[in-house]
């Protein structure tokens, strides 16, 4: 089963939260989870998988969380399910780019259009960074002396 599948197969588990004042039922709780982890799976952000879930409050998902583990396994594989989504709209970007067209005007009035691909270098340092650190790291060297100076009356080794 794919992380996305996984992610979508919601066990209903938990008692039943309020939303907007009035109590899910059972039913209603099984469905809300199963939207909401869809949208999360897909989109990676709880305010706004809440929102189109129907979800009146992260808090409840947060509740849901707390106190239904199948839910959280679940939460965890939506998650990184949305990482896998994250990642690949990085690489695209990185590799392939994202093209745009700008006009140009001169003394208000459009004179041409341009169109472009931007690439991005940071997301191709990043992706090289996390999937090869050895080699794309920034390597810090730090060397380091030890100076002892000699203090009236004081015998440096016997502070060393």
């Amino acid at each position: 089963m794919a992380p996305m599948e996984r992610a979508l197969a919601i066990p209903a588990s938990a008692s039943p939260p309020y939303v907007k004042g009035r109590r899910m039922t059972l039913g209603q709780a099984k469905r809300a989870k199963h939207a909401f982890l869809k949208a999360f799976a897909h989109w990676g952000i709880v305010t706004h998988a809440c929102a189109l879930a129907g979800i009146g409050s992260t808090a409840t998902v947060y509740n849901w969380l707390e106190s239904d583990e199948a839910f959280a396994l679940k939460y965890r594989e939506a998650e990184a399910a949305s990482l896998g989504v994250l990642e690949k709209e990085a690489f695209r970007r990185a590799t392939e780019g994202s093209p745009y067209k700008r006009t140009s005007y001169w003394k208000g009035q459009p004179v041409g259009t341009d169109e472009k691909t931007e690439y991005s270098d940071a997301l191709m340092v990043t992706l090289l960074r996390a999937r090869a650190p050895e080699k794309y790291r920034e390597n810090l060297t730090l060397n380091v002396t030890q100076v002892v100076k000699a203090v009236a009356g004081v015998d440096p080794e016997s502070v060393v």
